[in-house]
């Protein structure tokens, strides 16, 4: 009986590491290749953005921290943290108990 049991096993390992080795084949070379073909897209990617960058003149890169202020201002608006300055109107995103410009203090001026 035992014997009969031991050759199951065996019977069952050996299709099961069939079926494993076939799924491997199967399975790896659509991941080298993308694995290749990625990394060398993303090399060739990031060298040309990094040449884009050093390419960009003073101005350019002013006028893009400008375009990054506004963007970053305009989402802190949109947000729920936003509390306004009920004396100057003042805009504030984290919530102060005392307003930066006029010194008011903000404790319930949520709006």
């Amino acid at each position: 009986m035992l014997t009969g049991f031991g050759t199951a096993v065996v019977i069952v390992t050996i299709f099961a590491d069939r079926r494993l080795k076939d799924l491997e084949s199967r399975l790896k070379p659509k991941t080298d290749v993308h694995a290749r073909l990625f990394g060398a897209e993303t090399k060739t990617d990031i060298k040309v953005k990094i040449d884009g960058i050093e390419e960009l003149t003073e101005e350019d890169f002013d006028n893009l921290i400008l375009m990054m202020k506004s963007l970053r201002r305009t989402l802190l608006e949109e947000s729920k943290n936003l509390s306004k300055c009920s004396v100057c109107g003042n805009a504030h995103y984290n919530k102060p108990k005392f307003c930066s410009n006029c010194g008011f203090k903000l404790t319930s001026n949520i709006h």
